[in-house]
């Protein structure tokens, strides 16, 4: 008894201290809930996490136009679902959803929803430049970076009144889960931040490996949007997936690393 009032209290803690940390970010940290999220605690439980997801997508889906290209999303689908075997949250039924858009980009939503424009396939030139861009995104699900990000939007706006389902056993009411998804969907768009991409990237390179893909491809992606980043119309991913050198620097020292 003691020991389990003992771990209720220090989650407590940690979610005072995140708490505090969000409100003394100020203006920037309210507008991009994506900063620093990369090593917070969660606590919404998976279970929850996938239902958000689901509602996550069914919201997307009236948002944008899917493709019915049939072939297309079945090659999508199998080499994200190669990739997502080999990730560190394998279990996951992982969907892979392809939207017909010009827009060149790419996004995650909790729960294993992941989502490609057919403008970025239009710019990738092979099967394994396509894994490397998926395998990035299914690398901020296994960091849980949406759900991190939607975790501090909602202990922002609804503060001590949604610390006691936090503080259970994960689990969400129904009426959270679809306040939840509304905020999710929002946030998809936003820029990441330099920890979540680096982390991003790492697993990606990880699960390519493991999959049978030459990881080198993530860095040819990472060339050619900042090379498109010093254009007039940049892609919708520079805006949420911000090319560095640093980036390509970090992946190569993590394929050097590769077994």
């Amino acid at each position: 008894m003691e020991r389990r009032a003992g771990a209720a209290g220090k989650r407590l803690l940690i979610v005072f201290v995140l708490l505090s940390a969000m409100l003394a970010g100020g203006q920037a940290e309210a507008q991009n809930p994506f900063t620093s999220t990369a090593y917070d605690p969660v606590f919404i439980g998976e279970k929850s996490e996938i239902e958000i997801g689901k509602n996550t997508d069914e919201q997307l889906r009236q948002k944008y136009r899917i493709s019915t290209d049939r072939q297309l999303n079945q090659r999508i689908n199998a080499i994200g679902q190669k990739l997502a075997a080999r990730s560190e949250r394998s279990n996951l039924a992982y969907s892979f959803t392809v939207i017909d858009d010009e827009l060149v980009n790419a996004f995650a939503a909790p729960g294993g929803y992941i989502y490609i424009t057919t403008g970025i396939l239009k710019k990738l030139k092979s099967e394994h430049e396509i894994a490397g861009v998926l395998g990035h995104e299914i690398g901020h699900v296994v960091h849980k970076h949406s759900l991190k990000a939607l975790q501090r939007q909602m202990l922002a706006q609804f503060g001590l009144s949604i610390m006691g389902a936090m503080l259970g056993d994960g689990g969400l009411s129904g009426s959270l889960i679809v306040k939840a998804s509304e905020i999710s969907a929002g946030l998809l768009l936003l820029r990441n931040s330099r920890e979540n991409e680096l982390q991003a990237d790492a697993e990606g390179v990880r699960i390519m490996h493991a999959a049978g893909y030459n990881p080198r491809a993530m860095i040819d992606i990472q060339r050619m949007l900042l090379k498109e980043a010093g254009g007039k119309n940049p892609p919708a991913i520079i805006s949420t997936h911000p090319p560095s050198q640093e980036r390509i620097d970090a992946i190569e020292q993590a394929i050097r690393n590769m077994p």
